[in-house]
């Protein structure tokens, strides 16, 4: 069964929607969504997570961050070390139910939110069974966003944040401290801490983190699974007249964590 509901941060309320199927001592997988995405992600990928991880008697929650989705927030408190506290609200919400087995904990992130889940192992990767990239940027530093710090970031410096115009949304907007916590960040090293079971999923033909960075995310850890879809993009086609690609990230994703948690 699926509910909306709202999580309070120390700025703004969290929109969550909490999937959980019938049952007791459940495995659940929180799951954080990518730059100026939303909780359901692209091509609803996340919603249709949920409801093949629900079929497997797995609990989940997909929760959108400041000024993204169902936010009321205008994005002015999005900033990357906000988003890793709001990751860690949302887990502890998850913990606090009766119905889930806090030793059974997964989590995925999709493209920046891939970054999100490994700097969340900073300080909880001894309470995760399994993590999950989807088109991960985990870079240390700066890494994939050197285009946006050479387009934004004199600008938000001068103004205090930047609007960046957007095709598929209103402007997003994005604060100075964004860029601060993203170059003095090092997620890789966090990740480091985690020795659970790791699955990193690419498209070969991503355009906006290369395929082979899934290579250096698994080359954290001794228990890493690395999978490349031929003539993927960074969304695994999920926006196309063809998701079959999408799909199958879905099916095989659910069947991995059912597997590992």
């Amino acid at each position: 069964m699926e509910k909306a509901i709202l999580i309070r941060s120390e700025k703004y309320d969290i929109p969550a929607i909490v999937n959980m199927p019938s049952g007791e001592k459940l495995p659940f997988v929180v799951m954080c969504h990518g730059t100026a995405s939303d909780k359901n992600e692209a091509g609803n990928m996340y919603a249709y997570l949920a409801t093949a991880l629900a079929e497997k008697g797995i609990a989940s929650v997909r929760f959108d961050f400041a000024g993204c989705g169902d936010s009321t927030d205008t994005g002015i408190n999005q900033t990357f070390m906000a988003e890793v506290d709001d990751t860690i609200k949302v887990y502890e919400y998850m913990c606090a139910n009766e119905n889930v087995d806090t030793a059974r904990a997964g989590i995925i992130g999709f493209s920046q939110g891939g970054r999100v889940m490994a700097q969340f192992m900073d300080t909880h990767a001894d309470r995760m069974k399994a993590a999950v990239s989807w088109s991960g940027a985990c870079h240390n530093g700066v890494g994939v966003f050197a285009v946006w710090f050479m387009m934004y970031h004199k600008k938000a410096k001068e103004n205090g944040y930047i609007a960046m115009p957007m095709d598929w949304r209103r402007d997003f907007i994005v604060p100075l401290q964004w860029f601060e916590d993203i170059r003095n960040t090092n997620p890789l090293d966090a990740l480091k801490k985690y020795k659970g079971a790791l699955l990193c999923v690419a498209g070969r033909d991503d355009q906006l983190v290369p395929c082979g960075h899934a290579d250096e995310i698994a080359a954290t850890n001794d228990n890493a699974t690395v999978i490349v879809y031929d003539d993927a993009d960074h969304t695994f086609n999920s926006l196309t007249d063809d998701n079959s690609i999408a799909l199958d990230v879905i099916a095989t994703t659910a069947e991995w964590l059912e597997e590992n948690l």
